[in-house]
């Protein structure tokens, strides 16, 4: 990793959490018709994307997904009555967390989550608890790979991009963080971050 960087920046889902919606599914005994139904008329809706950047309630964003699937209308009644089922920590989070601080480095959290969600889960995750700030797309009503968010961050906690390198699953996130003057890791595993993050070579 650059010397100048001091402040490692993480996406929350996909990162450092299972966003885990399918084993939910089927823990709920959904068959897989459903399951490819909720993807595509809910997951990957620009409905979710609004309920990502608070500009929808959770409670009008779950009517549009009924509207859109009026023959699992139990079904999403279900799914909905435990969001807890939605997400699962991993369990290398707050350990690496822990290591990266004991290193000197600040943590940070920069993602993309749904309001209720946001406040439901954060508090039950144990990394959440270490970090250094974080900054919650919903809240601001702001959402990656919306240049603003990036800077938001960095004005809220004083941070200079180029000391920063951003981590998330997405290509497109850390594009625009590398536009902003951050470096960037695209994750693809958690054996390859601890590489590039923790190996003294790099």
């Amino acid at each position: 990793m650059k010397e100048q960087i001091k402040n490692i920046v993480f996406d929350v889902g996909m990162v450092l959490i299972d966003f885990c919606w399918e084993k939910h599914c089927k823990n709920l005994g959904f068959t897989e018709d459903v399951i490819e139904a909720f993807r595509v008329n809910m997951i990957q809706s620009t409905c979710w994307e609004r309920l990502d950047e608070g500009t929808i309630e959770m409670r009008d964003a779950i009517q549009q997904f009924k509207d859109a699937m009026p023959q699992y209308q139990k079904e999403l009644q279900v799914f909905w009555a435990d969001m807890k089922g939605f997400v699962e920590e991993y369990d290398y989070a707050l350990p690496l967390i822990r290591e990266l601080q004991q290193k000197n480095y600040k943590v940070y959290l920069l993602s993309n989550y749904p309001l209720e969600m946001y406040r439901l889960h954060w508090p039950e995750f144990a990394f959440f608890h270490q970090v250094d700030g974080y900054v919650v797309s919903a809240v601001e009503k702001l959402a990656k790979p919306n240049p603003a968010i990036y800077q938001l961050l960095c004005n809220r906690y004083g941070l200079k991009a180029e000391e920063c390198v951003f981590i998330d699953d997405r290509f497109i996130n850390v594009e625009a963080a590398k536009a902003c003057g951050m470096d960037g890791i695209v994750f693809e595993g958690y054996e390859s971050l601890k590489m590039k993050l923790l190996d003294e070579g790099k």
